[in-house]
């Protein structure tokens, strides 16, 4: 299907087009649905709806900057392409189908595997592109032809952004580097090596301090999105 047809797509579509809501908004986790729409299925992923201005406003950006980290890696296999953006706080993407890797078969995860991982986080980090959610297993997925894909690139950080980018980026491609040798320890033990397994269990001191701003900065905007008082819609 076409972009011009894409474009055309609208948040009221998005409601009549649903066939069912794959995940309930909550704080500042977007609401994401299936839809149909001319005969293609895709995903959309909606930061802004409900909650507070303050949610309105950061869910423009995070919306912004998903579509911009999809569209940098257009042209790479097995991750979500963007379709459209049916207003500021919403993406509309290509369906990646797979197992998360935290609910895959074990079996699956041998030395080819592995590699096709390594050159999947490879390619996306060559563009500037490091996933940034990837120690979340759910976020890679196992395809029905047994290869690796990733999917949920809203904490997606890239090259050029901005200086704070440019100083958190080599961090932030160490720990998608690392989520591999998690992916290892828990599911194929046997191929994780002395090496991996130093990376895995060592992180410096620029990385905690980072990682300990992220958590104060999350905990604040999630407040700010609906209240003291919002209620966690079931999972």
């Amino acid at each position: 299907m076409s972009e011009k047809v894409w474009s055309q797509l609208t948040r009221s579509h998005v409601d009549e087009l649903t066939l069912r809501v794959l995940r309930e908004a909550w704080q500042m986790r977007p609401e994401v649905r299936l839809i149909s729409f001319e005969g293609q299925r895709a995903v959309t992923k909606d930061y802004g709806g409900g909650g507070t201005w303050f949610k309105k406003l950061t869910g423009m950006y995070l919306a912004r900057r998903e579509a911009t980290a999809l569209r940098r890696a257009e042209d790479i296999p097995n991750v979500p392409r963007v379709l459209a953006m049916p207003d500021a706080c919403m993406v509309a993407m290509t369906c990646v189908t797979g197992t998360s890797a935290s609910a895959a078969d074990p079996s699956v995860f041998d030395e080819h595997f592995f590699d096709r991982l390594t050159v999947l986080i490879a390619r996306l980090h060559a563009r500037g592109i490091a996933h940034g959610d990837l120690e979340k297993l759910d976020n890679i997925l196992v395809t029905p032809e047994g290869e690796p894909a990733l999917v949920d690139f809203a904490s997606a950080i890239l090259s050029g952004a901005n200086p704070i980018a440019a100083l958190v980026l080599p961090n932030i491609m160490d720990n998608d580097r690392r989520a591999i040798y998690k992916l290892k320890a828990q599911h194929a033990p046997s191929l994780l090596t002395p090496a991996q397994e130093r990376v895995l269990n060592t992180r410096g001191g620029a990385e905690i301090a980072f990682r300990h701003l992220r958590d104060h900065v999350r905990s604040a905007a999630k407040v700010l999105s609906v209240g003291r008082n919002g209620d966690r819609p079931p999972d």
